[in-house]
C-alpha cells in the first residue's frame, strides 16, 4: 500500500519549490553542463564538416564556458550564503522569533544565527536575555514545534546582573 504523506509546512513547500540542496543541485548541473557541452561540440564539429566553418568549434567552446559560468555563479551565490551565515532570510527565523515573543516567559532575544544544513533542516544559536528565571531547554521545548530545526542551542543571560557574567 501507499503510504499517505504529511501534508507539507510553509517552509517544507518553498524548500521543495526551490534548490534546496546544494550537493544535488551541484551533481545535476555537472551533468546539464557535460551533456551541453558534448551537444555543442557535436555541432561544430558538423558545422565544420558540412559548412567547412572551423570558426565554429572556438565559438562554440566560448558558449559553453560562458554557460557554465552563469550556472558555476549561481551555485557559488547560493553556497557562500550558507558560509556567510545569511541564511537569515528563511521564514524558520521569522517562526523563531514568533515563538519567543509568543513565550509565557518574557524574553528578549540578543542574538539569532540560522543556518541550513540540508534541506529543509536548519541549525539555529539563539541568545536570549530574560529577567524570570528560566533554563535553556525551557526555550528548547518550545521551539521544538518546528520539524526543520534539527539542533538548537539557547543561551540565556540575566537582565538583572550587571556586566557580563564569567565563569572560570
Amino acid at each position: 500500500m501507499w503510504k499517505q504523506r504529511k501534508p507539507r509546512t510553509k517552509v517544507q513547500s518553498q524548500a521543495v519549490s526551490s534548490w534546496q540542496d546544494l550537493n544535488l543541485r551541484a551533481a545535476y548541473l555537472r551533468v546539464v553542463a557535460d551533456a551541453a557541452t558534448s551537444v555543442l561540440a557535436i555541432l561544430a564539429l558538423v558545422g565544420s564538416m558540412i559548412w567547412g566553418a572551423s570558426w565554429l568549434d572556438p565559438v562554440m567552446g566560448i558558449v559553453g564556458a560562458t554557460l557554465v559560468a552563469v550556472w558555476a555563479r549561481g551555485l557559488l551565490r547560493d553556497s557562500g550564503r550558507g558560509l556567510l551565515d545569511a541564511e537569515m532570510k528563511a521564514p524558520v527565523v521569522g517562526e523563531i522569533r514568533e515563538v519567543i515573543a509568543a513565550s509565557p516567559i518574557p524574553a528578549r532575544i540578543d542574538d539569532l544565527h540560522v543556518w541550513r544544513v540540508g534541506k529543509n533542516k536548519y541549525v539555529c544559536i539563539l541568545g536570549l536575555s530574560t529577567a524570570a528565571t528560566a533554563e535553556p531547554d525551557y526555550f528548547r521545548r518550545q521551539l521544538s514545534i518546528h520539524e526543520e530545526l534539527v539542533h538548537v542551542t539557547v543561551e540565556l543571560n540575566s537582565d538583572q546582573v550587571q556586566g557580563p557574567v564569567v565563569a572560570i
